[in-house]
Formats: C-alpha cells, structure tokens, sequence
C-alpha cells in the first residue's frame, strides 16, 4: 500500500537524500595527504578535529559506530599521521584522540571542498531559499538529536557543532 502522507513523502526524501549524498561523496576528490582512508575515516577526522579529543570509546559512542570499527579506523588515521593519541588528563591511564596539525589542515581542505561542491548544487537557489532550507533542516536533526536516548549529555550533538 503506498502511502501518500507528507510524512512518508519526507521519509522517502531522507532516504534518498541519504543514498545521493553517500554516493556524491563517494565522487569527491580528497586531500592527497588524505588518499586511501576510508570514508568512516574522513568521518572521525572530521569529529576529532571539530569538537576534539576523544577517548576511543566516546567517540564511538558519538558517530554510532562499533568500538573495533573506530579504533582500526583511528589507527588508518594514525598510521597516515593525522591524528595522535595522548594521555588523558583527567585518567592517566586513558588515552585521548587528538588531531595533529596535518591532520587539521586535511580535514580544513576537505572541508572546503565539501562546502564547495554544496555551493554549486544550490547555485541555482536563491539565499532566501537557502535560509529556509537551513532553517528546516536544523529543525529536523534538532528533532532527531532530541529523540536519541542520551543524546544531550554526547559531545558533539549540538545543531552548532554538527553543522561544521
């Protein structure tokens, strides 16, 4: 049975918006001190180097991704020198994930590309458009991040911070 509801309509739009937007990054050209990490690596990269350091397992916790993931993961970014682990200060015993300055100029360069490619697909829409579009698509990841158990007290789920 299909439903025609605006509620199913938005379902089906996020959904697609989901797949067109995992396939337009998979098209992107990265930084070359970036090349070959993996886009789960781009993702913590990202993380780390906006609202940074983590522990391992925060930052698990943060992008919703299995433990062993994040650290191999971390490890890819380690090995390619973006990012460091130091003690955590206020557990000596912990570590803390933190961005290097390499690390921090590759996520700014991809960054820039990112913003780039989103300036010529709204080319086309006037900045009215763009506001509103802004606008409602905080409102809907405020809506989501509110619906997440424990979300208010993970780093990095404010609509400021996750809009970098």
């Amino acid at each position: 049975m299909d439903d025609d509801t605006e509620y199913a309509a938005i379902g089906r739009q996020v959904g697609r918006f989901i797949r067109l937007s995992e396939r337009l990054f998979a098209t992107l050209k990265w930084s070359d001190a970036g090349r070959g990490l993996e886009r789960p690596a781009y993702m913590l990269l990202s993380r780390i180097a906006v609202d940074g350091p983590f522990r391992l397992s925060a930052l698990a916790t943060d992008v919703a991704l299995d433990l062993s993931t994040v650290s191999r993961q971390v490890g890819a970014l380690e090995a390619a020198g973006l990012v460091r682990r130091a003690t955590d200060p206020s557990d000596r015993r912990a570590s803390l994930v933190e961005v290097t300055d390499v690390g921090r100029d590759v996520f700014e360069e991809n960054r820039a590309r990112w913003i780039a490619t989103w300036q010529e697909l709204l080319a086309g829409w006037t900045p009215e458009e763009r506001q509103i579009f802004a606008t409602l698509f905080t409102q809907l990841n405020q809506s989501l991040a509110e619906r997440l158990p424990g979300a208010e007290r993970q780093p990095g789920t404010t609509s400021e911070r996750d809009a970098r």
